[in-house]
């Protein structure tokens, strides 16, 4: 019943999309009437996504004839918004993939094209000055979000690493590196001064 609910869910968000970007349909031409289905790790959750050429459908189940099977972790899945990650996701072992290659890259590509205008979205219901007003503001306020997590996280490491000296900074890992290499060439030497010494005596 749940995952019904989830699978519900899901197909209801991928049409809105389909009505927000005209272009999301074109990209995902190759991919009409083909079965994708994807295992959710960390979810426990497994369904098949099948795009018909003018909406989706998702079935809270697998299927064993489909033609391309994915199962990674919630944040790999994610990963898969920029078709080059697919290859390397595959490599790292984070991602598993049975069946048909090109199909996931083809979903990967189009969810990765996908440009929605909000503002053009959202002028239907509030008008197109506030519509505008509100995604300028929407925008600002990721911005300075994403500005004062980084501002928080180059602080944080400041304090641990200068302050508080509870991790190493980069530079003195870089040090003490090199000087680890000069005492194992001093030794090396030495080593060999030593065994001269021994065919000497």
């Amino acid at each position: 019943m749940v995952s019904s609910l989830i699978a519900a869910s899901i197909e209801q968000l991928l049409n809105q999309l389909i009505k927000l970007d005209n272009e999301f349909i074109n990209d995902l031409t190759p991919a009409v009437r083909q079965q994708l289905t994807v295992e959710v790790t960390d979810l426990n959750a497994v369904m098949t996504v099948i795009f018909d050429g003018a909406k989706f459908h998702i079935l809270p189940n697998g299927d064993a004839s489909s033609d391309c099977f994915i199962s990674a972790d919630l944040n790999t899945l994610l990963e898969l918004k920029k078709p080059e990650n697919v290859t390397q996701l595959i490599r790292s072992g984070k991602l598993n993939l049975d069946g048909d290659l090109n199909l996931a890259q083809h979903y990967s590509k189009a969810f990765n094209n996908l440009d929605i205008d909000w503002a053009d979205n959202l002028s239907r219901y509030f008008g197109d000055g506030p519509a505008y007003t509100l995604v300028n503001f929407i925008k600002q306020t990721t911005h300075k979000l994403k500005q004062q997590r980084k501002i928080t996280e180059t602080t944080i490491t400041s304090l641990l690493q200068d302050e508080l000296k509870v991790s190493i900074h980069p530079l003195e890992a870089q040090l003490f590196k090199q000087h680890c290499r000069t005492l194992q060439q001093n030794l090396a030497q030495l080593e060999q001064r030593v065994d001269k010494l021994k065919t000497v005596i």
